[in-house]
Parts: structure tokens; sequence; C-alpha cells
């Protein structure tokens, strides 16, 4: 599955003709979602795509808006060198406003969309989720350049899948999937209480049967109705 992530994007530079160079990502700091990117996690994705990758507004994919033409791991982290389409309005009006960013001072946000290879918790701090190889398939400059509004597509997009698998597979109707999507929630969130000894916070040890408990919880909850 796709996820995005959203990271601050100081340019290097911005020409008139719509190229554009900086750090994608970084290595080794904790972001917002928890996640730490290791040095090498892009080293295969760039072997295979060569640094060539699409540039899209806001992840529509039907909006492409140029193409990263370069992109290499150095001890900072994924530095990228991207051309915008300057044929295409919504280029334009992309590099019109990174241009006034970088003439003002202001920050540029920019978004990656990625699917993650490997991962491994952190042996200290198990929250933590440390990203070993990364698939890169696309990135997109936007507004805001922190990822609290990713996150919350992120949320939505899985309730919307959850629901699907409810309906079409368990059959249930829009009140009864409503109903188990909160429940779900509900329970969810009180397997995650501070004092709780089966609180999920600690990803790498909550157990698989757990999951199973819950699930099970869930439909005897909707069960009749």
């Amino acid at each position: 599955m796709k996820e995005i992530k959203s990271f601050p994007f100081k340019m290097d530079a911005i020409n008139d003709a719509g190229e554009f160079c900086g750090y994608a990502s970084t290595f080794g700091s904790i972001d917002l979602g928890g996640d730490v990117v290791e040095k090498g996690a892009y080293k295969k994705t760039l072997m295979e795509n060569k640094g060539r990758f699409p540039i899209l507004d806001h992840h529509d994919p039907t909006r492409q808006i140029g193409w990263n033409v370069e992109a290499h791991e150095d001890e900072r982290g994924l530095f990228v060198r991207g051309l915008l389409d300057l044929n295409v309005n919504a280029a334009r009006e992309r590099h019109s406003l990174m241009k006034m960013a970088q003439n003002i001072g202001g920050r540029t946000g920019l978004s990656i969309g990625f699917r993650v290879i490997k991962e491994e918790a952190d042996r200290k701090r198990p929250e933590i989720r440390r990203l070993k190889e990364i698939q890169l398939m696309e990135y997109s400059v936007v507004t805001f350049p922190m990822n609290r509004q990713a996150e919350v597509i992120s949320v939505k997009a899985k309730e919307e899948m959850v629901g699907q698998f409810l309906k079409n597979v368990v059959g249930m109707d829009d009140r009864q999937t409503r109903l188990a999507i909160h429940n779900l929630k509900s329970l969810l969130s009180r397997k995650n209480e501070p004092g709780n000894p089966h609180s999920m916070k600690k990803r790498a040890d909550f157990p698989k049967e757990m999951v199973r408990q819950s699930l099970r919880q869930l439909l005897n909850t909707v069960k009749g109705i």
C-alpha cells in the first residue's frame, strides 16, 4: 500500500526553466509519523528507476506536472533535482509559488509517495519504525510542509477500506458498517490506554492473538443487528 510522507523542503535553487533541487528526505531523524529513514533505504529504487520519478500535483496521478531527473543518497539524505513542465498550467502555478517562497524565505513542502519494502522496530524504542528499504513512486510539491494533513487522509482511507471489507465480504449494510467501525475504534482505543498491559503502543510486542480477539469481539457486537 502506498504511503505519503511530507517534509519541509529547503530548495537549493530554482530557475526560470522550472528546474529545482534540494533534499527530499533526511536520514536518522524521527519524523512526526514516528519513522526514521535509514541511510541506504533508497538505494535499490534509485538503481531501478535511475532517479526518474513523476512529480505530481498533490499526489493526483491524473495531474503530473514534471519529472525528477536526478536523485542520489549522500550522508545527509536523498538529494533530488526536478524539472517542472511549464507547458502545464498547474506546473506554472507551482513554479511561481516556489520562486516566491525562495524570494521571501518561505518554506515549500515536499511530499513523497512510497511503499515500505523493509522495516524494523527500533530496539530501544519499539514504537519507532526504522525504514530500511523504500520504493519511491512519486513526489509532490505541497503547500503544507509537515505531515499532519497526510495522516488525516491516511486514516480516512483506512476506514473506507475496512468499510468496503465489512460490506462486500461480511455482508453488513451501511448502518451496521458505521457501527462496526465505531466499535472497532473504541475497542482499539481502550487497548491503547495508559496502564493497560495489552497497550498497542509497542507495535513490535503487540500479539496477533490480541488482534484476533478484538475482531471476534467486534463481530459479536454487530451480530444479529
